[in-house]
């Protein structure tokens, strides 16, 4: 279940970015990889990616990578256009906790 720095760099240049932050991402990484529990897992990654401006450019993008193939890997899917408004209620401060962002992890994806 575990993701590495370098994993998450490679997708975020695919969208245009660029490090800026590594120690925040390192911190949110080793987070995510501390949780047996993939929904908080991936949440601490998306509330990291997005709110963390850890990259210069593709945050949001990168984040909806991450967590859709980190899910895929345990048949979990996504309701794409839920996932989108949830990751940008979350860009623009709406939603920073991370048990709310669990909950929002949970209505917007699902067992497949």
């Amino acid at each position: 279940m575990g993701i590495n720095i370098d994993q998450i760099i490679e997708i975020n240049k695919k969208h245009g970015g660029c490090l800026l932050n590594k120690s925040n991402l390192e911190f949110d990484i080793e987070r995510a990889n501390e949780e047996k529990n993939i929904w908080r897992s991936n949440a601490y990654l998306v509330r990291g990616i997005v709110s963390g401006h850890c990259f210069l450019d593709g945050c949001k993008s990168t984040a909806m990578e991450v967590i859709t193939d980190r899910f895929a890997e345990h048949k979990i899917g996504c309701d794409k256009s839920k996932l989108v408004r949830g990751i940008l209620k979350i860009a623009r401060g709406e939603i920073q906790d991370i048990n709310k962002i669990e909950k929002g992890l949970r209505k917007w994806c699902y067992k497949l």
